[in-house]
């Protein structure tokens, strides 16, 4: 079984990584001995803009308000897509 963990910065993934054993580099992880250590950078995901939800929304009209969909989806931000 492999463990996976997800650490708030590379900084800090570094260090379990060196705790738990996971010795092998890869591009945004680090693994071994049953691990896989990676990190997140910033926020990863957002609201929906109103518009990705209901296109008539694209434009503001006061006719429009409120904007009040059932769920407000969340989107994956694109600096931490990868």
């Amino acid at each position: 079984m492999t463990v996976v963990v997800v650490a708030e910065k590379p900084s800090v993934a570094r260090d379990i990584a060196q705790v738990v054993g996971a010795k092998t580099r890869a591009s945004g992880w680090l693994h071994g001995n049953g691990y896989v250590v990676t990190w997140a950078i910033g926020h990863l995901v957002g609201l929906a803009q109103p518009h990705e939800i209901n296109p008539d929304w694209k434009a503001w009209r006061a006719e429009s308000l409120p904007m009040l969909p059932d769920q407000w989806p969340l989107v994956v931000l694109e600096p931490t897509k990868e």
